[in-house]
């Protein structure tokens, strides 16, 4: 599962980088492609600290980093 915080009202999971990954090889392309949908979806707020659009770069960033090292 991959847990999205500060992407919308709520709380959210990356269900589209989920999917992908279900029975996907784990390698670095593979992990790279399915995160690459982990903002899908999601409506982040805009404030001091980044824009929207900043945020959901970051979504997809950092979800492949954490899926790649829950990857081992």
């Amino acid at each position: 599962r991959i847990g999205l915080t500060n992407m919308g009202a709520v709380p959210v999971r990356a269900t589209a980088s989920e999917q992908a990954l279900a029975g996907a090889d784990r390698t670095e392309d593979a992990i790279q492609a399915a995160c690459q949908h982990a903002a899908d979806g999601t409506s982040p707020p805009a404030d001091l600290s980044a824009q929207p659009d900043y945020r959901q770069h970051l979504a997809r960033v950092l979800s492949a980093r954490a899926v790649a090292r829950a990857a081992g």
